[in-house]
Parts: structure tokens; sequence; C-alpha cells
């Protein structure tokens, strides 16, 4: 876990906490869908972290397995997949509310009010976007060791 004021670029775990599973690649393909998982292979569960310069809580996620980024697959609207591709996609990532420990909220830069979440609690559960900030938006921020 890290602080909210240390939120850098580095290479993470993205868990889910409600359900304590992690953003993994579904498959290796060039183009894949965001699930969680409890557990899987190191490689599909690191997230790079690239913090934009000059822009407040900003950033690319990128696959460290696949050197790919998350994206939206189609418009940014509720119920939408969040996918991997080549093209880099600007995330808002920023503390929840304070009493939440280090707790975040991940959005797309061109609607901030939608926040990713995952639909079901099971293995393979697909990310998505959410337009209700209650249900289950609160992600962790593990830093993996070098």
């Amino acid at each position: 876990m890290i602080d909210q004021a240390t939120l850098q670029t580095a290479t993470y775990n993205i868990r889910h906490i409600a359900t304590g599973q992690y953003v993994a690649l579904k498959d290796t393909m060039r183009t894949s869908t965001l699930i969680v998982l409890q557990d899987s292979h190191f490689e599909h569960l690191a997230w790079v972290l690239d913090k934009l310069a000059g822009l407040e809580d900003t950033y690319h996620i990128r696959s460290f397995l696949q050197n790919t980024f998350a994206q939206m697959g189609e418009s940014p609207t509720a119920g939408a997949e969040i996918v991997s591709g080549t093209e880099s996609y600007p995330w808002f990532i920023r503390p929840a509310a304070s009493g939440f420990g280090d707790f975040y909220l991940i959005s797309p830069c061109s609607d901030p009010s939608l926040y990713w979440t995952i639909m079901k609690t099971r293995d393979g559960t697909k990310a998505i976007l959410t337009n209700n900030p209650q249900h289950h938006v609160y992600w962790q921020f593990v830093k993996m060791s070098a």
C-alpha cells in the first residue's frame, strides 16, 4: 500500500477494495479485456502508472506484461468495458474521501463522473465503468518491489 501523497510513476497491483481481487488482462492479446482475479501470474497483475506532467491526478495505466494501455473500447458511458490497447488513454486517479485510507477512484479524464468498478465478485468479472459512486468503486494501489 502507498500513501496518498506519494502516488508516483511506478509498478503496482491494482486491488479492488470490496473483493480483494486484482486487475488483470483476460489474455495475452494486444487488445484484451481487463478483468479481476483473486490470484494470477505476476505479469498479468503488474500495472505501470505513468504520471502525466503538469496534470494533477492524471495518469496512463500500462500493462507491464503487454506494454499496452488501459483504455475505453467505446465512448465512456456507464456499463462500458475497460480494455487494453496500443493507444495511451488518460485516467484521473483521485484519493477517496478522507477517512477511507489509501483508497482511490479511477475515472476517465473525459468524464470524471464515471468510475472503474466490477459488476460481480467472481473471478474473471470484467472491469467496467459506473456512474454510481456507491457501487464498489474503491481501488488500492499496491506498489511492487523492484
